[in-house]
């Protein structure tokens, strides 16, 4: 809890203070982006979740090929080993995280419950405990025994955290990021800190008006910028034993990636809203015009997430009829080339592409 207790120390420079007026405008306009795409609101928070799912196990370097990834993403087969048996658990967990954001509260026995939900019948069940420590007290008994559990201090780094909160002194995503460090040292279970704390800084900047993150995928954004933000955790580690952690870099970190994504959603509304006066197909047809001269479905999807399957489908036959593009294999990672020239323009949409190829 030493990141917690020490706020005060904390000076929050100019540039960190500019980064919160720029955030909290893209905040503002929360319920506006709801209302925009509301109508596909189910299909962008799936195609959020599946890519959630994929990051994260890139993140842990969960070893699973790329067509079963996809087959279990998608399709939801049965699994055949532990790890397949984790993914399916993990895009369930991120799904009831979307779908209850609204009514989650941070309480210890909620964080021990995401551990089990993870984690049943894929570690022993002596792994989804608890961590002991020796009592540092001389003051032990018959009854009282030699360890203490880490529960008790995430009992008080939870509440700690509420009493922050509600103080209303910091920006919430630093109250949030200091936090994260605190639980990442702390380390309450016997296994998988990282990843339950990870899941934890998620849940706490989507429910806490970072709501970007339910069209964005936050996963992804880590996992394409892993090597920066293993360093700045790192770092932001350093002296926590003694309450002089530097959260500063890891909270520029997460302010600037978060002003990412909601410069993606702008993008996305932009496109949405001129989307819904054309016809669906033609703008596909568009779209595959400023495409590279080989292209898949995935490319198509990155800027359109909200068309239909059908649809896509339907332009991508006219088009072959047409002579104007011609398939290169068969099935869902097929790719196609184009039969004209066109002037080739780099999406801004990665973010909303399962990457599977």
């Amino acid at each position: 809890m030493n990141c917690l207790t020490n706020l005060d120390r904390t000076q929050i420079p100019h540039d960190i203070v500019m980064s919160y007026i720029n955030i909290y405008k893209s905040i503002g306009i929360n319920h506006y982006n709801h209302e925009t795409l509301s109508s596909d609101y189910p299909v962008m928070v799936r195609q959020t979740v599946n890519n959630d799912t994929h990051f994260f196990t890139k993140i842990f370097s969960i070893s699973v090929s790329d067509a079963r990834m996809k087959s279990l993403i998608y399709k939801d087969v049965l699994p055949k080993n532990k790890d397949e048996r984790f993914i399916l658990n993990l895009k369930n967990a991120f799904s009831k995280i979307h779908s209850e954001n609204s009514t989650f509260e941070l309480l210890t026995n909620e964080v021990f419950d995401l551990l089990k939900f993870l984690y049943k019948d894929i570690l022993p069940d002596n792994k989804i405990l608890f961590r002991k420590v020796a009592k540092k007290s001389n003051k032990i008994t018959l009854l009282s025994g030699k360890f203490s559990s880490k529960r008790e201090d995430l009992d008080e780094l939870i509440k700690l955290y509420k009493t922050k909160v509600q103080e209303g002194k910091y920006e919430v995503s630093f109250i949030i990021e200091n936090f994260y460090i605190d639980f990442l040292n702390i380390s309450p279970f016997v296994e998988k800190n990282n990843e339950i704390g990870l899941i934890l800084l998620y849940i706490l900047l989507l429910t806490n008006s970072y709501e970007v993150f339910e069209y964005i995928s936050f996963m992804e954004i880590i996992a394409r910028n892993k090597v920066e933000f293993d360093l700045e955790v790192r770092n932001a580690s350093f002296n926590w034993d003694e309450g002089f952690s530097q959260i500063l870099p890891l909270h520029r970190f997460l302010l600037k990636n978060s002003l990412y994504a909601y410069d993606l959603i702008n993008e996305l509304i932009r496109n949405y809203e001129f989307d819904s006066q054309l016809n669906k197909s033609n703008n596909i047809e568009n779209t595959i015009n400023k495409l590279p001269d080989v292209f898949s479905k995935d490319d198509i999807r990155n800027v359109h997430p909200y068309i239909s399957d059908s649809t896509i489908n339907r332009t991508l036959k006219r088009l072959r009829d047409d002579e104007r593009i011609r398939p290169l294999g068969k099935g869902r990672s097929a790719k196609w080339i184009k039969l004209f020239k066109s002037t080739n323009k780099k999406f801004a949409f990665e973010q909303l592409d399962l990457k599977l190829r």
